[in-house]
Order: structure tokens, then sequence, then C-alpha cells
């Protein structure tokens, strides 16, 4: 059992309802951390950056929006200044999927489209070891689902990649922020909603594959309540 190692509050971004933090927050809890959940899409708005000194970590969730649609999602471009700054002061920040992209962006990676949207419980394979991942296996199985993919500047260190070329899915940038592409978070609540909503198209593009999470969102979200709780712990160690 972790502890919380700070009194601060723990800024939690959601950007839509069904994009919550799952499994994440349940650990986040079980440490004794204050968090302070900020619900974009229930009109609360990104913290500003003179709020970093009176913040202990900042965790950035997923949505269904696009890091280059700021004229549609104003807060997309103060969340990106919010990290940039965030990894100047050394805070600990754990971006996931979007929250993974926009970190990426805020310090000099470049988001782009895919061919085809990434779906589906994939293999990730680790290619350096880091304190985030410390203590989980190689390679690990996480939920994808995303249409996006990103690159990192030079300076950041690459942890984790799904082959053959599939994009970056664990990044380390500065001391203590890290990005993620996989939803370490879901819970069954987010998945069934995913698979019903099939925003991705599966039931044109891959009506098998779309089956298959169905059939088995209760097994995939029980594993990756495990790895989540993993990665929250090792995250909450760097503080």
């Amino acid at each position: 059992m972790i502890h919380a190692p700070t009194d601060d509050p723990i800024i939690i971004i959601q950007h839509e309802a069904a994009g919550h933090a799952g499994t994440l927050l349940e650990t986040l809890v079980n440490a004794g951390l204050t968090l302070d959940v900020r619900q974009l899409h229930a009109g609360a708005g990104v913290p500003v950056v003179a709020e970093l000194g009176e913040i202990g970590g900042l965790v950035v969730l997923g949505g269904s929006m696009n890091t280059d649609q700021s004229a549609e999602f104003p807060f997309i471009d103060r969340e990106r200044r919010l990290l940039a700054a965030a990894v100047e002061v050394g805070l600990p920040v754990l971006g996931i999927c979007l929250g993974g992209q926009q970190l990426a962006a805020a310090v000099g990676g470049r988001v782009y489209p895919r061919p085809a949207a990434e779906v589906g419980w994939l293999p990730v394979e680790i290619v350096r070891d880091d304190e985030l991942l410390r203590e989980i296996c190689s390679p690990f199985y996480a939920v994808e689902w995303h249409a996006q993919s990103f690159t990192v500047p030079a300076e950041a260190e690459v942890l984790a990649l799904r082959p053959p070329d599939a994009g970056v899915q664990a990044f380390r940038i500065g001391r203590r922020a890290w990005g993620l592409q996989f939803h370490a978070e879901v819970d069954e609540s987010i998945l069934r909603f995913w698979v019903r909503r099939d925003n991705k198209g599966l039931a044109r593009r891959d009506p098998e594959l779309l089956a298959r999470l169905a059939a088995s969102v209760t097994q995939i979200c029980a594993d990756s309540r495990v790895l989540c709780r993993q990665i929250v712990e090792n995250f909450v160690r760097s503080f």
C-alpha cells in the first residue's frame, strides 16, 4: 500500500463524461491523495499556469477530440501551455491517450492521423527501463482506442512501442512527466460505452473485432485494472 506523498491536490483533467478516470481514480484515492477533478465537459476550466505551485500532480485524460481542434475546443491550447509549464517546473504529470498526445505536442512532438484507427486489447513492448513501468512484464496487453499517434522530441525517452511502427506508446520527458497512448484507466463502464458508440467505425471496418471486444469486456477490464494499479502506484512514488 502506498501513502499520500503530498497534501497538495492532484488535478485530473477530464474532457468528456465517458472519458472519466476509471480505475486510475481508485488507486489515487487508496493512496490517500486529495483529488480535484476538472470536468471540462461540465463547464470547469483548465487550471492556469499560476496554480502550478499549489498542485501536487497533474493527470490529463483522453477524449474523442484531437489536438488540432482548438477552434472547436478552446481548452486544447490552454491545456498544452499548462503541460509545457508543468514539465518546466518538474511537476509530476501523467497524460493518457489525448493527454499523452497533448503532452507530446507541448514539448515539441508531432501528433498525426493514423492510416487506420488502432483499437483492441493489444500487446505493447517495453523498450526502456523506467520507474513508471517498474514490475510490469514486457510485452503487456493494454486497451488501444485511438485514431492519431505521436512522435516525441529527441530529449524525451521512449519507453514503450507497439510493433511494427505503430507509434510511441509511452514516453518520459523531464524528471517526472509521462505520456501514454494506451488506456490504462478503462473500467467496464468506459469500455462498454466505447463498444456501443463505436466511434472508430469498427461495425463497418472490423465487425468481428467489435464483437470480440464486446464479449471480452469483463476480462479485459479485470486485467487492465492490474496494469493501471501498478502504473499509478509507480507514478505516485515519483512525487
